[in-house]
């Protein structure tokens, strides 16, 4: 196997010298086209992680328009125009990653490399997807693309470490030439491209149904791993920015602390798959359920003006507890240039939740998610 990784190496190099060089027209002709239709700058450059989990910067050609609150440019499918998708579609906006294959921070096939922000949501398991170099294609991509969900996804690129071959890249690179005339599995169903990865959501105790789904709301029956009904969850859009979430236990799982636990962590996790910054829990001042929501990185908000941005009515008989979906170091600069920051000092926390922690500022304009860049792909 180790004498394949260097024939590998070798392949790559040469494969992505001839096809630099043989595709040279067609570069500089999309190039142009970026310019001319979606504006300067041509290319889309972000950290991703590879082999052995070393961060490098990935080129792409750009395919969505800068983000522009002022104009109502945010989210993806705002952002994404009728060339974008042509350009995804035909794979034209990976071309400039034939660098990264040249450089070595890359393979042609492999699993695809990832933002750096994903790395805290990863199990054991599917850390071992970077004992490889990262790839322009792999086995994942090969079966169904971003409409692929990311448990199964990195199962495949898991399983692709496993038994990596000549002869499975070579079945993975046919496959993948199908794909690309067909334009299969561009983004997943109801999307513009593809969800964030937020954590894995497998669990060993709960089931997720959905029941309904529009744009502000989803619901979903919660069952036990045996078939036992446990309640329904709901998550919904309260502000431009912030996601509420709720549990409805039934009375035989109210009392159970690791069903609720477990589904605090399934729901952030779905949250943090979403374009919003925050996810807010209201809960009665006297829930036991506080240390929990603690457990898994929420803090309670007291400013009733920002519980106001984040779309509840202050209460004196709630909490509000509020989880902050993308660390201010995953994040960085954004795409206007304008970097997260955090301002807002909160007040004591009671009955075991946090003192003195900051939260980011609430202004319009200054969040920031995965997604006003050009992730997932």
């Amino acid at each position: 196997m180790i004498g394949y990784h260097l024939v590998k190496r070798l392949l790559d190099i040469l494969g992505a010298l001839a096809a630099l060089v043989l595709l040279a027209p067609v570069i500089a002709v999309v190039g142009v086209l970026v310019l001319l239709c979606l504006g300067s700058p041509m290319f889309f450059t972000q950290e991703r992680v590879t082999k052995g989990e070393r961060v490098f910067r990935l080129w792409k050609f750009r395919s969505m328009l800068n983000a522009d609150p002022d104009r109502g440019l945010v989210s993806d499918g705002q952002r994404m125009t009728r060339f974008g998708r042509m350009l995804r579609a035909s794979s034209l906006d990976e071309l400039p990653s034939l660098w990264n294959v040249l450089r070595g921070d890359m393979s042609l096939i492999g699993p695809r490399p990832l933002p750096i922000c994903y790395l805290p949501h990863y199990s054991d398991q599917q850390r071992r997807r970077h004992q490889t170099r990262g790839g322009l294609s792999g086995l994942a991509q090969v079966s169904g693309r971003n409409s692929v969900r990311w448990d199964d996804r990195f199962d495949l690129d898991v399983e692709y470490v496993d038994m990596v071959s000549f002869g499975l890249d070579l079945r993975i690179l046919m496959r993948t030439v199908r794909i690309v005339l067909r334009a299969d599995g561009i983004s997943q169903d109801g999307e513009a491209t593809a969800e964030n990865f937020g954590g894995t959501l497998k669990s060993d105790l709960l089931v997720f149904e959905q029941r309904t789904r529009t744009e502000t709301i989803t619901t979903w029956a919660v069952s036990s791993t045996a078939g036992e009904e446990i309640g329904c969850g709901e998550m919904s859009a309260t502000s431009e920015n912030a996601v509420s979430i709720r549990f409805d236990a039934s009375s035989e799982a109210a009392g159970n602390v690791d069903i609720r636990r477990e589904f605090v962590r399934l729901l952030t996790n779905r949250a943090r798959a979403t374009e919003a910054v925050f996810a807010v829990w209201a809960l009665p001042s006297v829930s036991e359920d506080r240390a929990i929501l603690v457990e898994a990185g929420f803090c309670e908000l007291s400013d009733p003006e920002e519980q106001l941005r984040l779309g509840h009515k202050p209460s004196t008989e709630c909490v509000l507890a509020v989880c902050r979906l993308w660390p201010e170091t995953s994040l960085g600069i954004g795409a206007a240039g304008n970097s997260i920051h955090s301002d807002c000092r909160q007040t004591e926390f009671h009955h075991g939740f946090r003192t003195e922690t900051e939260l980011p500022g609430l202004e319009a304009g200054q969040w920031q998610t995965p997604r006003t860049a050009e992730t997932g792909r």
